[in-house]
């Protein structure tokens, strides 16, 4: 352990010892109670033997199983996966015009993931749409990440009620609830209240997906200077104390649940009120999340392309790209909201979404260095070329130039054609996502799987027929530029 990671541990087993952290739930406190946890009223108190034995049962790492078993998703190690955007309830067009999310397009972005070959997880809350609040909403996005997507699952927050919802959905598709209790199938993200306190639906939650053996992430986010010290270090330290005392109690309720650490440490701009996750503060406290979840051997988690920016813009380039490479640089094992966040996770960009692609593919080129074989050093080539000569005309050009050299999908490079720079780049855009979603075909589902997960849906959750036909409704993939037709119409 690093002489800073140690002082950072020590700060955090502290504030759990001598301050408590309170937890708004009954029987997780009776539960806790039970293994020796000193409990007063509702705050809980650890000490750091405690937290030593109960942290040491999470795995270092598991297998997510996909519904498509070649899309199952390896977390820990020094993988790394990646996860679309999380949270949003606001679509901003390439104006900076904003409006709701709408049911339409969390389908269009389940498409888009379900695309993209740079994620094996898909649904959650790729975006919020403001059209389902009258409806069991999370149940009903659970059911369109099934029908539209065959990779791994992303889950939900919610009362205990909804998530047995969740896991019975799951369980139908995986063949029954044995299966869910055999292998990790869906992951959900826990969120404390910092400082120092874990809500009712953030304790239902761990309760249910550890009780079925579901992995969580658990991601605490003070802001610096205002629900977390203004100092870095102290930022940190509050939020590992968290995280360490969710961990702790994850594996009092079920030994050996996965876990992924997920500190989203970020910083409050105290001029504004709000919070930031462009700036550098944000990548460094990113930095020391990979690094104290490598020391405690669990899979770590932090965000991607993150930034501050209002619209697609030069801002939202260099901030998401050095946050992203940041990530990717200390192998955080899964980066969630890498594609499409705009604004500090309050809105969701269609356009931002194609350049957090472009930014991973750069980032994923970059990282895998260069080759030093033989060949790659091209010794006979160079010879038979000789001083003066050209090489665009020889065989090993023509060998290498698809794996050895990196082209951008919607960066400009070359004849623009009479467009303005930001015409054609928005030109690109709007090609590339078209193509995407033109060659979009659902999942090839057994039949009785979708009308066992839809019976259950209208018997148990209470969602009527025309909800579900609407949703499961072959609609065409509609163009980002249709006008007023568009997803992105207001």
């Amino acid at each position: 352990m690093g002489s800073e990671l140690k002082k950072i541990h020590a700060a955090s087993v502290r504030l759990l010892e001598e301050i408590g952290i309170k937890l708004h739930h009954p029987e997780v406190l009776e539960r806790i109670a039970g293994f020796g946890i000193k409990v007063e009223g509702q705050t809980a108190y650890f000490t750091e033997k405690q937290l030593r034995h109960w942290v040491n049962l999470a795995p270092g790492r598991f297998t997510l199983s996909a519904l498509n078993p070649e899309h199952d998703m390896f977390v820990g190690g020094d993988s790394i996966e990646y996860a679309a955007g999380y949270g949003a309830p606001t679509i901003v067009d390439p104006e900076g015009n904003r409006r709701a999310a709408l049911m339409e397009d969390y389908i269009q972005f389940l498409k888009l993931v379900n695309q993209s070959p740079y994620f094996h997880l898909n649904g959650g809350i790729l975006v919020q749409p403001m059209d389902l609040l009258d409806l069991p909403c999370f149940p009903t996005m659970l059911y369109a990440s099934i029908l539209y997507s065959d990779k791994c699952l992303m889950g939900f927050q919610s009362n205990r009620r909804t998530m047995e919802q969740l896991m019975d959905m799951v369980a139908i598709c995986f063949g029954g609830k044995d299966k869910l209790l055999e292998q990790p199938r869906l992951i959900s993200m826990i969120s404390t209240m910092s400082p120092l306190q874990v809500d009712s639906e953030a304790l239902d939650t761990l309760l249910v997906c550890a009780g079925c053996r579901q992995p969580v992430i658990i991601s605490p986010g003070p802001a610096a200077g205002s629900t977390g010290p203004v100092t870095m270090a102290g930022n940190v330290s509050l939020a590992n104390a968290e995280a360490l005392a969710v961990i702790a109690i994850s594996q009092m309720i079920q030994p050996g649940t996965p876990v992924v650490y997920g500190l989203q440490s970020t910083s409050a701009d105290l001029r504004s009120g709000g919070i930031s996750i462009g700036s550098p503060a944000y990548s460094i406290q990113a930095a020391y999340c990979a690094r104290l979840a490598r020391m405690y051997g669990i899979p770590s988690r932090t965000g991607g392309t993150n930034n501050d920016a209002k619209g697609v813009s030069v801002q939202s380039g260099y901030e998401s790209m050095f946050s992203m490479l940041n990530a990717c640089l200390h192998n955080v094992n899964l980066i969630v909201q890498s594609a499409g966040m705009l604004d500090s996770y309050a809105a969701t960009s269609y356009e931002q979404f194609m350049v957090d692609l472009e930014i991973i593919s750069m980032i994923e080129f970059y990282l895998q260095g260069l080759e030093t074989d033989q060949d790659s050093f091209a010794f006979d080539v160079i010879k038979s070329v000789g001083s003066g000569g050209e090489f665009l005309s020889s065989e090993h050009t023509l060998l290498h130039f698809r794996t050895d050299t990196w082209n951008p999908l919607i960066g400009l490079r070359g004849n623009i054609k009479g467009m303005t720079p930001n015409e054609k780049f928005l030109f690109n855009i709007n090609k590339a996502m078209n193509g995407m979603l033109e060659s979009y075909e659902k999942p090839p589902y057994d039949p009785a799987m979708i009308a066992s997960l839809e019976n259950y849906l209208i018997q148990d959750v209470g969602l009527d027929q025309e909800v579900l036909t609407s949703i499961r409704g072959d609609r065409p993939s509609r163009n980002i530029d249709d006008g007023e037709n568009s997803p992105r119409a207001a």
